[in-house]
């Protein structure tokens, strides 16, 4: 809470809290008050210098931390640096925090849930099975037992999209509260996943990311970690309203690379700086990075035409909306930008309907869960 600022006399002596009458004082020497009123301004305009040098520091630290990130980011997408998913990870979310995180801490955290991981193999007798790590992890995270001291991790409903709060979608936050959602639930399996060396994948829809694998016969199986559910594709593909085009050109629900899960990364950072700075030329450069190493993310073009448009928008506050050649070159731009999302089958899935797929794909969980009953 604010603390609220006492009243000050220009002779810089504090206002009266009692309705006493007050003993008259001596009127000082004309020259001495108008001494004491310039030192009263200096000291305010001082106060103000060292303020506004403070925060433009704090600003410079934070956005500094998102530049390191993006270098170290780029480093593994050209092959300077291994490709690694958990540091990537860790990169996007420490630069929202200014770099205030623990690498070697959040390591650590990870290797004490594998530890319980490869524990959870040897006590079900599946260490050599084709699935045995992705069947660990899902169990980890979804059902609790005594590896994860009977606390499962849960969809968290509030701030779903990380509106208000952007820590909502941080690996992070979902380590500490145990509660998460479609961007941290399936980052956090593919981060346990590549640790054991395990074959899972991210995969995209709508709004929204979850994990591929393969069973034990070689065919691919979702895995929905909002609900703990194994839902079918056509399921997936009615439900989110993802249409025919978007299958065709595979922008959504195909298995990506570990380099493209990588560069979705790069994507998450832009997020964090959009939501801390706005935006600039480094949101721009994020996506385009991201376009560079992963063409077909759908998400790194809608962001890209965000910010473009937003630039047009001040070009024409700042020129009495008179449409000058820079305006016309980026209307260029936006309608091609435009263009190729729609030719990537894009369709708007609005949050409410977001949240309606969300407790839907809850009910098709408890669906498979009573017919699996019934045939027991």
């Amino acid at each position: 809470m604010k603390r609220p600022t006492p009243r000050i006399f220009e002779s810089g002596t504090f206002a009266s809290h009692t309705c006493d009458p007050q003993p008259k004082l001596a009127k000082e020497p004309q020259g001495r008050t108008k001494l004491l009123r310039l030192m009263t301004r200096t000291t305010k305009t001082l106060l103000v210098l060292l303020f506004t040098l403070c925060l433009t520091d704090s600003f410079s630290q934070s956005k500094a931390a998102y530049e390191s990130a993006f270098v170290q980011i780029h480093k593994m997408l050209k092959g300077e640096s291994p490709l690694d998913f958990k540091r990537a990870v860790f990169l996007t979310e420490n630069a929202y925090y200014s770099n205030k995180l623990d690498y070697k801490e959040f390591c650590q955290r990870i290797d004490n849930i594998e530890t319980k991981l490869n524990q959870f193999m040897r006590d079900k007798g599946v260490v050599n099975h084709v699935m045995g790590k992705q069947f660990a992890i899902f169990n980890y995270m979804m059902e609790p037992s005594k590896y994860n001291d009977n606390t499962r991790m849960n969809y968290d409903f509030e701030d779903l999209m990380g509106q208000k709060d952007r820590s909502k979608m941080f690996v992070t936050k979902l380590l500490d509260a145990k509660t998460g959602n479609c961007h941290s639930l399936p980052f956090l399996f593919k981060i346990l996943s590549e640790e054991m060396k395990g074959e899972s994948y991210l995969a995209l829809g709508p709004n929204h990311v979850y994990i591929k694998h393969k069973d034990d016969k070689g065919l691919w199986t979702n895995v929905e970690l909002t609900n703990k559910s194994f839902p079918r594709d056509a399921w997936l593909i009615s439900s989110m309203s993802i249409t025919t085009e978007a299958i065709k050109k595979e922008t959504y629900m195909e298995p990506l690379s570990l380099k493209e899960s990588i560069a979705l990364c790069l994507y998450d950072l832009a997020l964090g700086y959009r939501f801390q700075f706005g935006h600039d030329d480094f949101t721009l450069k994020c996506c385009d990075t991201v376009i560079e190493y992963f063409p077909k993310c759908i998400f790194a073009y809608m962001i890209k035409s965000d910010a473009l448009d937003k630039t047009r928008l001040a070009l024409l506050k700042q020129n009495n909306n008179q449409r000058t050649t820079e305006v016309f070159e980026l209307e260029k731009t936006l309608t091609s930008l435009y263009d190729h999302i729609d030719g990537m089958g894009y369709k708007e899935m609005p949050k409410v309907e977001y949240e309606k797929w969300v407790r839907m794909i809850d009910e098709e969980r408890r669906k498979q869960e009573q017919a699996k009953a019934n045939k027991n």
